[in-house]
């Protein structure tokens, strides 16, 4: 016994230090405390958010009502407007705008306390007003949109399908003025989607919710959709009653210019002429014969051609050969001239001197245009988008003989036709003017149209579209070859052109291009194709050295400076059924180099001759530096080196090329 007291005293002893331990570590047990404040704080704000919904629970509905009636309204507004009443959707575009606003308003009203310190609690109400202002702007947008349509309809509509050249002069002029004042509202529109996009775009909060999500990004390039189509509208807008005489006068210079026989700016002036309007109506509408402004003045007019013209083609300058700036507001200028100085030395001068502006086309307008009149027969031939040009060049340069016209009436044909195109196109129904509206915009776009106003504004606008023909200053790599036939008969028609750009730096860190330009003539000998002859520039970066060149006639090649760029001209022969390349490699300026190296991109941009067709274009660039990302992405692009990149397309348009390292 003696000897098993000693262990339970031992015992007794522990046990009673392990009930002082358990009685001091639960007396304030840490992570109870945290636990029981955390509950704390959760049912404060539990209480307070359920305070606070409950405070706010009629400016939520409220919310709910204005979000759901202003999309039902702007809905319905699209719909209608795409059935034609303009009017009910102008309607309901304002319901939609006054739903937005008043959902915009409650959402203000309402407080969230201390549950504004929660993240996502703020910024789900932050978004939710992005989205009801987006909406308002949206809806503002559409309401300005709808009105002003309605009221150009209405003017319209009117009319039924009366053309607007048999409309009274009151009826054009109120039609030009709605479209004169159009600017105005159309930049107030552009300004509500500006502002729609960008509340919109600022929504980041339910990104996790997918179906929310997609309607957002559907919106998004809903809105963009709609920027695009007022960009190509506002500019019309204002051309389009200077043009046709509204508010005052308009006199042009017009320019044909063949393309079969190209020039710097689109083809041999071979036809000139005067558009006089007033209130949309031709006042004048009449084409001459460019040779019966240059003979009669071929003794009292003698300037000297710029050397090129002088040496392999004729030894005095003249209107027809004025286009030989390949910067089309340069040559206008040029045209201008010409025509003042010629006509002031004619026995009897016209007596319009000065012009607004001068327009220029080539035969391809005319054939498109005819696709919306229909054939246009005149002297018992019928001329079609098909036959137009091959038929019109044979009628004036062969035919002219059997039928006995003396040479000097031979191309009054061309005249007669533009009258007639004119008139039919004059002759459309209103409701098909936006379709000759966009078929114009077109092909300016490709420059088969050349614009030049002496209006400032005008003008800006016209190069704002690159509709100017103008030689584009930039601070990037820059490329445009320029042909012009020496004498070649109409070869042009016939002739291929692939222009290859390559580019890749040497171990000096100098940018080395290569510019390949190759022609095939397929052509046999006749009347209209011959071996083909041109004085041929490549204007590169301003400061570009030449290092080698081969294809050109011997001791025809050159270099300058004009336009803020450098070219490097030369003299090329392709005989008949035959092909030929012309290769210029020459050194990018310094400035390249140390541009990419600080804004790490490259950018490059090739220009279209107006009148050159179909040029093919490729491209293949070479870098150090590895390519993250390249504009334009698409099946003709890619990337099949870390530092190379290629594309293969046309030149129907100038081309522009971002190359991010």
């Amino acid at each position: 016994m003696t000897n098993l007291l000693p262990n339970y005293q031992s015992e007794s002893s522990n046990l009673k230090q392990d009930r002082g331990y358990l009685r001091k570590t639960t007396k304030n047990p840490r992570w109870l405390r945290f636990l029981k404040t955390l509950f704390f704080v959760i049912l404060g704000f539990l209480i307070v958010g359920l305070g606070l919904i409950a405070f706010n629970l009629n400016h939520l509905g409220a919310i709910s009502k204005g979000v759901i009636q202003g999309k039902k309204s702007l809905e319905q507004g699209l719909f209608v407007a795409q059935s034609g009443d303009l009017l009910k959707a102008s309607e309901n575009a304002k319901e939609a705008v006054i739903a937005f606003k008043a959902a915009g308003e409650q959402l203000d009203k309402i407080s969230i306390g201390p549950l504004q310190y929660i993240p996502f609690i703020a910024a789900y109400k932050k978004d939710a007003r992005h989205l009801a202002a987006g909406g308002q702007a949206l809806s503002e947008a559409m309401s300005r949109g709808t009105t002003y349509a309605y009221g150009l309809h209405e003017i319209i509509g009117t009319n039924g399908g009366t053309s607007f050249s048999k409309l009274p002069v009151e009826e054009k002029r109120r039609i030009l003025s709605t479209i004169y004042k159009a600017p105005a509202e159309l930049v107030a529109i552009e300004a509500a989607l500006d502002t729609s996009y960008k509340e919109i775009d600022a929504v980041r909060s339910f990104s996790w919710l997918p179906p929310l999500n997609i309607k957002i990004q559907e919106l998004k390039e809903k809105i963009s959709n709609g920027k695009k189509t007022l960009d190509a509208a506002s500019p019309l807008t204002q051309l389009l009653p200077a043009l046709l005489g509204y508010p005052e006068t308009s006199n042009y210079l017009f320019i044909l210019q063949n393309s079969d026989e190209l020039r710097p700016t689109g083809g041999f002036i071979g036809t000139y002429g005067i558009i006089q309007t007033k209130d949309g109506d031709f006042t004048r509408f009449e084409t001459h014969d460019v040779y019966h402004l240059d003979m009669p003045v071929k003794d009292k007019v003698s300037i000297t051609p710029p050397e090129p013209i002088k040496k392999y083609l004729v030894d005095k300058w003249y209107l027809r050969d004025a286009n030989w700036s390949p910067d089309w507001p340069t040559s206008a200028e040029k045209i201008l001239e010409f025509y003042r100085l010629e006509n002031s030395a004619m026995d009897k001068p016209d007596d319009i001197q000065n012009f607004n502006g001068v327009i220029a086309i080539t035969p391809q307008l005319i054939s498109e245009l005819m696709s919306l009149t229909g054939p246009i027969t005149f002297e018992d031939e019928t001329y079609t988008p098909e036959n137009f040009l091959d038929l019109l060049q044979y009628k004036v340069e062969k035919d002219f003989v059997r039928l006995g016209v003396p040479s000097w009436h031979r191309k009054e044909v061309i005249g007669g036709i533009a009258k007639a195109l004119k008139e039919k196109l004059l002759d459309l129904p209103l409701d098909r003017w936006p379709e000759m509206i966009r078929l114009v915009g077109d092909t300016m776009t490709r420059k088969n149209v050349l614009l030049y106003s002496k209006d400032p504004a005008l003008e800006k606008i016209i190069r704002e579209q690159q509709w100017s023909g103008e030689v584009e200053h930039t601070w990037g790599d820059y490329l445009m070859a320029v042909d012009a036939n020496m004498g070649a008969l109409k070869t042009d028609a016939v002739l291929k052109r692939n222009i290859t750009y390559t580019l890749e730096p040497n171990s000096a860190g100098d940018l080395i291009a290569t510019a390949t330009l190759s022609y095939s003539n397929p052509g046999g000998p006749s009347w209209k194709t011959s071996r083909y002859q041109s004085y041929t520039r490549l204007y590169v970066p301003e400061g570009a050295t030449l290092i080698k060149s081969s294809g050109a006639v011997a001791g025809s090649v050159t270099s300058g400076d004009e336009l803020g760029k450098t070219y490097f001209g030369a003299y090329i022969i392709i005989p008949l059924r035959s092909t030929g390349q012309l290769v210029f490699q020459y050194k990018l300026p310094r400035r390249m180099a140390e541009n990419m190296k600080t804004y790490k991109n490259y950018s490059l941009l090739v220009q279209k001759q107006p009148g050159s067709g179909a040029t093919s274009l490729s491209v293949d660039v070479r870098f150090n530096n590895e390519i993250k990302s390249y504009n334009p992405s698409n099946l003709y692009s890619k990337t099949p080196e870390p530092g190379r990149f290629t594309s293969q397309g046309d030149l129907t348009i100038d081309r522009s090329f971002l190359i991010n390292f």
